[in-house]
């Protein structure tokens, strides 16, 4: 699935080298096979109306896997809903003012991140903010203008969209591009919360990662722009990182700075995209339509660790033939062993819709569902069976 986003003026990002890379070599493995059963929960509101506009792409599983906390993204008065998994229910809102000592600077929320003690960080790709249970902000952490020790970076960089959390939650490691976001990403930038210290690394892969990249320009001006979309995992000492237009996976150790990846293929969907596309456009309407067009390229997904089955999901959509004039898609369930090694993948059932948000619990691989505005969960339970 392709970003297709309209960039504001940004800040700061940086450049530089990196190091040894190795090629792994991991075709589609016949090793499992993979069945799977699915059914719908609804989640009681109450009176109140859960907020659905956004997809809950601003949204985060709490540690325990008992509750997901929703920002409430655009909305008129933010907040965030926690909602209870366990009996189905929102359980509380925690207000959000852009007022105040306690205060967001808008209501435009890309990332939540809920931590071991409940606490959790709101990100708006320029500050941090971590907040308590009670809705008070205990930090804010400026992207661009920070205070901890380390070389800063550049004027002309800025840190980039793509961020995650190290596995302890001490961390924030992100990528870091040009200021206005018109180029791939450049390297890794990593915030270190204990120790207060940031420090930057260039990785040159990354050039070759977005191959796709079409920038939108209004009288001359960078406006938007549409591309693969990156993701970012991190385990142990090493940064996990993906795009979604090519079937690979890359790891970066972030204490030896050395780089590595593993290729894949699949029996189900393109290995990557094939298609050419303009790098830059200035026709509004032709941008438009091209955003439509692309959105039927390949498009491998995150991934998600069950600790369950020990393994690591990822959704693979791609477009399969017209029904009329509606598009239809293939979406494939790939599963990967903890050393990343592909085990085996299976192709879903055509009327399967995979939304923007994905988290597994329990064993089980929820996806949100908007069902006439009330959320609800289509949860796939894989079963795993080894040969």
């Amino acid at each position: 699935m392709k970003n297709s986003r309209y960039l504001l003026p940004l800040f700061l990002a940086v450049m530089a080298s990196c190091s040894s890379k190795e090629n792994s070599e991991n075709p589609a493995s016949k090793s499992v096979e993979i069945s799977y059963e699915l059914d719908t929960v609804m989640i009681d509101a109450g009176e109140e109306f859960i907020h659905v506009n956004w997809q809950m792409m601003s949204s985060d599983l709490s540690k325990d896997g008992k509750y997901l906390y929703n920002f409430k993204t655009g909305a008129e008065k933010p907040g965030v809903e926690i909602i209870n998994l366990e009996e189905l229910k929102l359980k509380q809102v925690i207000p959000m003012s852009l007022d105040g000592p306690n205060n967001i600077r808008h209501p435009y929320i890309s990332s939540v991140d809920v931590l071991d003690d409940d606490t959790f960080y709101l990100s708006d790709s320029y500050f941090l903010y971590r907040f308590d249970q009670e809705g008070t902000k205990l930090s804010t952490l400026n992207l661009a203008d920070h205070n901890f020790e380390g070389e800063k970076l550049p004027d002309d960089l800025r840190i980039d969209l793509n961020q995650t959390l190290s596995e302890d939650g001490n961390s924030l490691i992100t990528f870091y591009a040009d200021k206005f976001l018109e180029k791939a990403p450049m390297g890794i930038a990593v915030f270190d919360f204990q120790k207060e210290s940031f420090y930057y690394k260039p990785v040159d892969v990354l050039k070759s990662l977005e191959k796709y990249r079409v920038n939108f320009y209004f009288n001359d001006n960078p406006a938007g722009a549409m591309f693969s979309s990156f993701y970012l995992l991190s385990k142990n000492d090493t940064l996990i990182f993906s795009n979604g237009g090519v079937n690979q996976l890359y790891f970066y150790n972030l204490k030896t700075d050395s780089i590595s990846h593993k290729t894949y293929s699949s029996e189900f969907t393109s290995y990557e995209i094939t298609s050419s596309y303009p790098s830059r456009m200035d026709d509004e309407v032709a941008y438009r339509e091209l955003t439509k067009e692309t959105q039927k390229e390949v498009n491998y997904g995150r991934l998600y660790y069950d600790k369950v089955h020990q393994v690591y999901w990822r959704f693979t959509k791609e477009f399969n033939k017209m029904k009329g004039e509606t598009p239809l898609f293939k979406t494939v369930l790939t599963v990967f062993d903890p050393q990343f090694d592909q085990l085996g993948e299976i192709l879903l059932q055509e009327d399967f819709v995979l939304p923007y948000k994905v988290f597994v619990k329990n064993g089980a691989i929820w996806t949100f569902l908007n069902i006439e505005d009330e959320v609800a969960f289509v949860r796939l339970k894989p079963t795993i069976n080894y040969e």
